[in-house]
């Protein structure tokens, strides 16, 4: 249970969501060079949201991770290898933890991986639940908890046939 709360308080101020993507995907670049390209799709109108900078980067982070980790055991295709994009988009009259919002974000983090496994995908957000060898299973569960502490929601499509998206949708008007 310790291991799944956070560390700390949440300490909500005004953050630039693209600003969060950046650090994210310098980071992700940096863990992975080979292997990744990580496409900026940003709708720069977006206005500044109200959160914790380090949860919302920490969230974002595992998510891409496991998205690069599932690109890592694939193959160099023809298209150049794994890619992950990051898409912002404003979502309007959107539901979120039981509120209805004027103006939401939606961040989108859309893989070309191999999908998930259908085995897991009813149990991904579950405490010590892994598709990988290896994998603790917490990174999503994390995400999760700080999406929802944030007032958002997070969502994931997984194709058949290879990649995945997750949709995270946090409210750009929410008071604490």
């Amino acid at each position: 249970q310790r291991l799944l709360t956070p560390h700390r308080t949440m300490l909500p101020t005004t953050v630039n969501i693209h600003e969060i993507l950046e650090r994210v995907r310098s980071l992700l670049t940096a863990e992975f060079p080979q292997t990744l390209s990580v496409i900026r799709d940003y709708d720069t109108s977006l206005p500044d949201l109200i959160g914790d900078r380090e949860q919302l980067i920490q969230a974002v982070l595992n998510i891409g991770r496991n998205a690069a980790q599932a690109i890592g055991g694939m193959a160099e295709g023809p298209d150049g290898g794994g890619r992950i994009v990051l898409r912002t988009r404003a979502a309007r009259q959107v539901t979120l933890a039981k509120r209805r919002y004027r103006l939401a974000l939606e961040l989108q983090v859309v893989d070309n991986g191999p999908g998930i496994p259908e085995s897991i995908r009813e149990r991904m957000f579950f405490p010590l639940v892994s598709g990988r060898e290896g994998g603790s299973g917490l990174g999503l569960t994390l995400a999760q908890s700080f999406v929802q502490q944030h007032q958002g929601t997070i969502e994931v499509e997984s194709k058949k046939n290879g990649g995945s998206s997750f949709i995270v949708k946090l409210p750009l008007t929410v008071q604490y």
